[in-house]
């Protein structure tokens, strides 16, 4: 649904108390910030046979919101350090996210660095994929759940 990839396994999704983790470090960094916006992060975590997804996003209080997600993903070979990966990916996420908050707090730049098409990129030489959308992860996961998909 969310992956780079195709697939033909449904994906394993990361443990509940592991996105809790990551939105507290998150909440710790950015919190002034989220209780300014009103907003908060949801983090999700899939793991496919070829492939790891990380996705986060900047979410409103009010679901009406337009949330700001970004999504990671890398390819898993047999030996692949898989939290190694995730680690790295994670660091991304905050080079991400003080980027994105040093733009809003310049009142003359407006943040519009969208980008829907997956681009590859490096970081602590790691390889891997990213993008940047508007779409609501939990609202699309919530629709899917309903169409039984």
């Amino acid at each position: 649904m969310f992956s780079r990839l195709d697939h033909d396994t449904p994906p394993v999704l990361f443990p509940k108390d592991w996105a809790e983790g990551l939105k507290q470090i998150l909440l710790n960094i950015y919190g002034e910030k989220c209780i300014k916006d009103e907003k908060t992060f949801e983090v999700y975590g899939f793991s496919y046979p070829t492939e790891v997804l990380m996705v986060i996003s900047y979410v409103g209080l009010d679901k009406f919101v337009s949330p700001i997600t970004i999504f990671l993903s890398a390819d898993l070979a047999e030996k692949t350090k898989t939290d190694d990966i995730i680690n790295d990916m994670f660091d991304s996420v905050g080079v991400f996210f003080d980027s994105y908050f040093a733009k809003a707090e310049n009142q003359d730049e407006i943040w519009d660095d969208y980008v829907l098409d997956w681009e590859e990129t490096e970081f602590a030489k790691l390889q891997f994929f990213y993008k940047v959308t508007r779409e609501n992860i939990g609202l699309s996961i919530e629709a899917d759940l309903l169409l039984g998909e």
